[in-house]
């Protein structure tokens, strides 16, 4: 048999034994991070063949220049990212994430970040209300301008209606979705930008905001303790 057919063989039974093993933890209506994983395979794969025709163009024409530009975020952002479904206690499905890298850059698909989550332990740092607080600063900034339209008798309403509209949706989603915020620093991950998801609507703060620069340096002193010897000192 021409060696070729058979690779190609052995590579659809492994896909079909993949399938299999897929549909048999499916099958078993398991809960928490089970239960999204049909949501994450189709969403992976859509990514993964994006990318492969992308690769298939360039292998065809050597003349194709990868010459893409991602979004930049500068260190202390917050974003929200799609972690898939990882295995063990790896970080699954979706959660917010503060970007730690030092420096981006357009060419670069990956960043480097802390995921953050309701649920507290040991291991996660407190950060308060962090998201809503930072919501909250966003809405207050944006509500100004309409205050000062009602003083100044200014009719702007339906322009202000949909505006208002807008906020009172990022409002709903963060309050249902938002209680306390815990840093997950011993989960600090690297993740491509395919990932991560576009904001709400033009008000909201995913990958706008930025953390202060104490919550960065307490973020740093637990990447330290969890990650660092610390040699002691004769």
């Amino acid at each position: 048999m021409n060696t070729e057919i058979k690779n190609n063989i052995e590579k659809n039974i492994k896909i079909d034994y993949a399938y299999n093993n897929y549909h048999d933890i499916i099958s078993k209506k398991l809960p928490y991070k089970f239960v999204y994983l049909n949501d994450w395979l189709l969403k992976k794969s859509k990514i993964l063949k994006k990318e492969a025709e992308l690769l298939e163009k360039k292998i065809k024409n050597s003349k194709i220049k990868n010459d893409n530009k991602y979004k930049t975020y500068q260190r202390g952002t917050i974003i929200k990212a799609d972690f898939g479904i990882g295995i063990g206690s790896e970080m699954s499905q979706v959660h917010f994430a503060i970007v730690i890298n030092n420096y981006d850059n357009p060419k670069s698909n990956v960043l480097t970040v802390i995921p953050l989550t309701s649920k507290q332990n040991r291991f996660n740092l407190n950060l308060g209300t962090l998201i809503i607080d930072l919501l909250i600063e966003k809405v207050k900034k944006e509500l100004k301008p309409i205050k000062e339209n009602e003083i100044n008798k200014r009719n702007n309403d339906a322009t202000e209606l949909v505006k208002l509209k807008k906020i009172d949706t990022l409002l709903s989603y963060y309050k249902s979705n938002i209680k306390k915020t815990y840093a997950c620093c011993n989960l600090i991950t690297t993740i491509s930008k395919e990932r991560i998801f576009p904001p709400i609507n033009e008000y909201d703060i995913i990958g706008k905001a930025r953390c202060s620069n104490e919550i960065l340096n307490d973020i740093d002193k637990e990447i330290k303790k969890n990650f660092t010897l610390t040699i002691p000192q004769k």
